[in-house]
């Protein structure tokens, strides 16, 4: 049957009108100008909804034929059936018709089977009237499908419509978290992916729903475009990794680092996927105020997994130190050991294991965030190659604990610290670790000797805060004995007496 649209009005008032003439149809008129009303107040799947109203409307056209010769007692068994069947159709839907679009939107599965029910229904009244028609058939199956295409592709216009995204962003802000999700979710499986076009929607208004509402990206493993390198060359390079601009949903510039050392193996997905978790756990308990945010990882750009955090203007701490060697060092050591302890109070703790200044960013306010946290443990999982004995822990001897020297050794939070002892003498001398040494074994000797850096005696270090007191600070985070070294609340508390 066609659409009523021909055939009957459709608003509620008008409704009640087409039907006045028809006296034994008025209870069952009542229940269906209430369901046209319900309709209207609907915010989305508005191709769905019509169809079953025109279907609703189209029963009542049926039912007002077939019975207009038939004696009293089957109009009142006929108005009673269609009755009781648009009363159903009322009650089922009311919840769905008064739900905000964005809750709707992350219901669709939901949504479609209701409606689905209450065509169902409408059969269903027809076989038990035993009236047999057009209406009865399963052609409105294929109008539902249709229907749900269209709805589909309505809701996917919405969300990539940059003109709403001031709305999704206030939604954004009072959703509950799981339905939040759910729609961060459809937004992110609908991305354009890696296929040139202009309308770049979709992305910006994932990007500026997941910042208002200070979250990360449902899925982390970043396979459908959300980052895109900027120019044909790595910006930076070390032994086992090399660093890329980048674009993160067409809307912030990032760090890609692309791990060299780590092959896009079946176990090293395993094995980021379970890095997620952790890097989830951080941000929910620092919102990036200590450490570095990381955004997520991609395997499927090139033959090595990267992983991407936002870009920091200033550089690493080092970099950052050099160009403005006037800045508050103290602040920058303290920030630094603000950030190892949100590490270490974690549940179950989290080892940095590479701490060092060109491990640690500066953000646009001058404090500074670590990151890398954990790589070295990544490394030796998907490598199989203890991290003290790979080519990254080449560039990182110099901060590295004596106790790690054995080939069984253990990254630990009390390397952690003594990591952090080194990077307060490398902030405030400007330079690495034993830096009148320059290979590295012999770092490594003097360490298994129980020796340690000398004490700066350069004016230059002293006047950045290297006093007597952060120097037998530091030389507590080098205690030969790894349980002597004092934990980052420790180092709290005395950064505090000292400032």
């Amino acid at each position: 049957m066609a659409s009523l649209a021909a055939q009957v009005l459709t608003g509620a008032a008008q409704t009640a009108a087409q039907f006045a003439p028809v006296p034994w149809l008025g209870a069952a008129t009542g229940v269906l100008a209430a369901l046209i009303n319900m309709f209207a107040k609907a915010e989305a799947n508005k191709n769905g909804i019509v169809q079953l109203q025109d279907r609703c409307l189209s029963l009542m056209v049926v039912i007002c034929n077939e019975g207009q010769h038939f004696p009293q007692d089957q109009q009142i068994r006929l108005c009673s059936g269609v009755q009781h069947t648009l009363q159903s159709i009322l009650e089922r839907m009311e919840p769905w018709c008064t739900m905000h679009k964005c809750k709707l939107f992350v219901k669709q599965d939901e949504l479609f089977g209701i409606i689905q029910q209450c065509h169902a229904d409408i059969s269903d009244c027809l076989v038990e009237l035993q009236i047999t028609c057009q209406l009865s058939t399963h052609a409105w199956q294929v109008d539902f499908e249709l229907s749900r295409a269209r709805d589909k592709e309505d809701i996917m216009l919405y969300l990539s419509d940059i003109r709403n995204q001031q709305e999704l962003i206030t939604n954004s802000q009072v959703q509950q978290a799981a339905e939040l999700h759910q729609i961060m979710i459809l937004m992110q499986n609908n991305l354009p992916g890696n296929v040139p076009t202009t309308d770049r929607g979709m992305e910006s208004n994932l990007y500026h729903v997941q910042h208002s509402s200070l979250s990360l990206l449902p899925n982390m493993h970043l396979e459908r475009g959300e980052v895109k390198r900027i120019g044909l060359y790595a910006v930076k390079g070390s032994g086992v990794a090399d660093i890329w601009e980048g674009y993160y949903l067409n809307e912030e510039k990032v760090s890609i680092k692309v791990l060299r050392a780590v092959n896009c193996k079946p176990q090293t997905l395993v094995r980021f996927d379970r890095e997620v978790a952790i890097w989830k756990r951080v941000w929910e308990a620092n919102r990036g105020e200590h450490i570095l945010p990381l955004y997520g990882y991609c395997s499927t750009d090139g033959p090595y997994p990267y992983v991407v955090s936002p870009w920091m203007v200033n550089g690493t701490v080092n970099e950052y130190i050099k160009k403005y060697p006037t800045v508050d060092h103290f602040a920058l050591i303290k920030g630094i050991c603000d950030g190892l302890n949100v590490l270490h109070t974690m549940v179950p703790p989290i080892v940095h294991g590479d701490l060092k200044a060109s491990n640690i960013v500066v953000d646009i306010n001058g404090n500074p965030l670590l990151s890398d946290f954990g790589f070295a443990k990544v490394l030796e999982d998907v490598t199989g190659v203890n991290f003290t004995m790979s080519a990254g822990a080449a560039n990182s001897q110099r901060w590295l604990a004596p106790e790690l020297s054995s080939d069984n050794a253990m990254l630990t939070t009390q390397s952690d610290i003594f990591a952090y002892g080194m990077t307060i003498l490398e902030i405030m001398t400007h330079e690495v670790p034993w830096h009148t040494i320059h290979n590295t074994t012999h770092v490594v000797i003097k360490l298994s000797k129980g020796e340690m850096p000398p004490r700066p005696q350069d004016l230059a270090v002293i006047t950045r805060g290297l006093d007597d007191n952060l120097w037998w600070l530091t030389r507590r985070c080098w205690s030969t004995t790894a349980e002597e070294r004092p934990p980052t609340k420790e180092i709290q508390e005395i950064l505090t007496l000292f400032g």
